[in-house]
């Protein structure tokens, strides 16, 4: 089914790669609705505990893409961002190891 699915958008958009088909996403949501109403009452049925629990796991599952993305197209500012995060939590971790010498 795949094969087809590449197939079928490297006719339709007339590239080789079908990259594009990982940035549909991890989920496919199908409403059974007959009006706008009835899809917005659909959809707060969905608990916002429940959304936002499948919302953290969707952008985990995202973030090597995005990181990968970054690093292709804003490589500079990408690895400045990564040198920023490891000189805090450098920081972070000394100032750590300070206050436990201090306390023994």
């Amino acid at each position: 089914m795949f094969s087809n699915l590449r197939r079928h958008q490297r006719r339709i958009s007339g590239r080789k790669s079908t990259a594009e088909l990982r940035d549909f996403g991890q989920y496919q949501v199908l409403f059974l609705a007959e009006s706008e109403e009835m899809l917005l009452a659909q959809i707060r049925e969905v608990p916002v505990a429940e959304y936002n629990t499948q919302r953290r796991r969707l952008a985990m599952g995202e973030a090597p893409r995005q990181q990968k993305h970054r690093l292709h197209r804003h490589s500079v500012r990408t690895i400045q961002a990564l040198v920023d995060q490891h000189t805090e939590l450098l920081t972070v971790l000394e100032s750590q190891a300070l206050e436990y010498q201090l306390d023994s």
